[in-house]
């Protein structure tokens, strides 16, 4: 989830011309990261609504739940983040490859997720707040999608969800998009074996991989005007395409992308050509970067992540760290948010407290238990004025 939540002023801008960096700066943490959510919960994947100090996530008995936050010390209230039951048809999380995920709009904040119609079969769903409770429906025609998106536009008309799609009795998977509550908008993404669908926060685009000449480059579509424009034509397959904007130039819009699944490539566009104008790879015992995200903090962009020794993301044995990096060339910032023990890390996600930024993820507190959810302090102290 892209957390632009505290808009200040923009930090000074970086000259287009800055060289590459290739000397890294890094610190580490010597705090033991937290234990916030309860030790039998089985709490995964949880995706955090910032505004209104909140997370939603599903278990594996397929009930989705809202979770509370403490805005001033960032625990889980109560820490099985059972506050409140949205939902009770949800399929198991790791089975579609998403959990449930926000969806601003005009009419109310929604839950979006995939369900298990009485047939068993996979439906997008979602939540709706009505008369003091959580109601929960299929949405039409939406038998075979899952793992939807949403985008993240408070004031939304219009809010829309991006998904696969399984067509042709089961023979083929499609990536598809429409507006939440419209059938009739449903249309395919285009590209060449189309991968990662994100929102443009601001906007009706989607950041996307797809291959060309056999390898794979950063795209973005417009859903209205049809446009599908190619990004990068650098060397190096590209995936996990975020674009935001940063305040380090102006709140222009800018991305990174996964490249060769070990560094971050980040992107501006200078004289109406995409340029990357930093490489991000953080000095981490692991070669690889998994579950990227950006968020805006105090005027500027950074960037959290997993370093891992393997480049399966799936993997539950791989060690791994939490990560936070900077996107200035020219002052290049590293941070190892995470405590220097010995963990299969997961899914770094942003919450901002009254205290600064915590970097929450999900481990294994030792061998044998269940999983948890961790947070580690990020170090950039409290919010400005």
């Amino acid at each position: 989830m892209l957390c632009a939540c505290i808009p200040l002023a923009a930090a000074a801008l970086v000259p287009a011309t800055s060289a590459l960096w290739s000397q890294p700066v890094a610190g580490q943490t010597t705090e033991e990261d937290v234990i916030v959510s309860g030790l039998d919960s089985r709490l995964f994947d949880p995706e955090f609504d910032q505004d209104n100090n909140r997370f939603v996530w599903s278990g594996n008995d397929g009930k989705v739940w809202i979770g509370k936050i403490d805005p001033v010390t960032g625990n889980f209230d109560p820490p099985s983040g059972k506050s409140k039951l949205v939902a009770e048809d949800a399929a198991r999380t790791l089975e579609v490859g998403n959990g449930p995920e926000w969806v601003y709009s005009a009419a109310g904040d929604v839950v979006t997720y995939t369900a298990l119609d009485a047939n068993g079969v996979r439906f997008l769903a979602k939540a709706k707040f009505v008369e003091g409770q959580w109601v929960s429906s299929l949405l039409e025609d939406g038998k075979n999608g899952f793992g939807p998106i949403g985008s993240l536009d408070p004031g939304d008309p219009k809010p829309r969800i991006s998904y696969p799609k399984v067509v042709n009795n089961g023979a083929a998977l499609i990536l598809k998009w429409r507006n939440i509550d419209n059938a009739s908008t449903e249309e395919r993404v285009p590209g060449e074996q189309v991968q990662g669908l994100r929102w443009v926060p601001g906007k009706r685009q989607l950041t996307v991989n797809a291959v060309v000449n056999g390898v794979r480059q950063a795209f973005l579509y417009d859903v209205d005007t049809k446009v599908f424009e190619q990004l990068t034509f650098d060397s190096g397959p590209k995936e996990s395409v975020f674009m935001w904007q940063a305040p380090e130039f102006d709140n222009e819009y800018i991305f990174f992308a996964l490249i060769n699944e070990s560094s971050l490539g980040v992107y501006r566009k200078i004289e109406g050509v995409w340029t990357k104008i930093a490489a991000v790879k953080p000095p981490s015992k692991g070669k690889f970067i998994q579950s990227p995200e950006p968020f805006v903090y105090n005027g500027k962009s950074y960037l959290i992540m997993a370093s891992s020794n393997s480049p399966q993301s799936t993997t539950r044995t791989a060690l791994t760290d939490i990560w936070l990096a900077g996107i200035d060339p020219a002052a290049p910032f590293y941070y190892q948010c995470s405590d220097p023990s010995e963990k299969t890390r997961k899914d770094p996600e942003v919450y901002i407290t009254q205290n600064g930024p915590y970097i929450y993820y999900s481990a294994v507190p030792a061998p044998g238990e269940s999983a948890v959810i961790y947070r580690c302090d990020s170090k950039l102290g409290p919010p400005l004025p």
